[in-house]
């Protein structure tokens, strides 16, 4: 059976419709998203001071679920993992010894 020839559309990239979550302060834990999606990356748009700084994502609603990342936000710094999956949820927590910086978590 023959096939069809590909179009140039069948190698662009797909697009989805991605949300944001921006955290301005340190937080115990807040549940971005309940259920699967894409954690499509993270912009330290304020550098945290004071010490031990860290924002930690999970995939679950709450720290118990298994880690994506921790990320340091004592520089400003951007991270694209191109649609990494998650299954129960997205959950974040960041930490700071002073001031905690400012970050945007985009996901689908």
């Amino acid at each position: 059976m023959p096939q069809t020839a590909l179009a140039v559309n069948d190698f662009a990239p797909k697009s989805i419709t991605a949300k944001y979550a921006n955290f301005a302060a340190t937080t115990a834990g807040t549940q971005i998203k309940t259920g699967s999606g894409s954690f499509l990356g993270i912009n330290i748009n304020v550098v945290g001071t004071g010490g031990n700084n860290v924002f930690t994502l999970y995939d679950g609603t709450s720290t118990s679920g298994p880690v994506i990342g921790a990320f340091s936000t004592t520089a400003l710094n951007q991270l694209r993992p191109n649609g990494l999956a998650f299954t129960t949820g997205l959950f974040a927590v960041l930490t700071a010894t002073t001031n905690s910086g400012n970050v945007t978590v985009f996901y689908a």
